[in-house]
């Protein structure tokens, strides 16, 4: 059964589109600096410089190797990022991906579960059918105190044609 949309929230998929359009720069930027270090990951890089100094401390092997400013940017940029994005979310044109745009917009849209599209659907029809009457067909019916749709205790029609 296709889902059937009862809110979407537009103002927080704006917002989350924004947010991580920021974003962007900062994955761009993480990406080139690991192209320039010659690395695939973080965690790449280190065990590299680590292995090439003989140093177990990354930061002090990629201050022995004069890497030490681009090592300190990737930390830094990691936590700015904090995994929301990563280069693969972007298009060549460094634009977000139709995928995440698209998650983006099913988390911030509310459906309606299977009993209330049962629900909805005898009600469009009771509603539908009301709206066929007449104004003055209209008068004959009404809500009694318990709710429950009944004759008007006026009407003429109460006791049968």
């Amino acid at each position: 059964m296709k889902k059937r949309i009862k809110k979407v929230y537009q103002h927080r998929i704006d917002a989350e589109i924004k947010d991580l359009s920021k974003v962007i720069d900062l994955v761009v930027e993480f990406n080139d600096l690991l192209e320039q270090l010659e690395s695939k990951s973080i965690a790449e890089f280190e065990f590299k410089i680590n292995e090439q100094s003989g140093f177990v401390n990354a930061s002090m092997s990629a201050m022995a190797y004069g890497k030490d400013k681009e090592y300190k940017r990737l930390l830094e940029l990691e936590k700015l990022i904090d995994g929301r994005l990563s280069v693969d979310d972007l298009n060549v044109n460094k634009r977000l991906k139709k995928r995440v745009l698209d998650n983006i917009r099913d988390a911030n849209t509310e459906y309606y579960t299977s009993n209330e599209i049962r629900t909805k659907d005898i009600l469009d029809k009771i509603i539908q059918m009301y709206n066929t009457l007449s104004f003055e067909d209209r008068k004959h019916i009404g809500f009694d105190r318990s709710g429950a749709l009944v004759f008007n205790p006026f009407s003429e029609l109460k006791n049968g044609l």
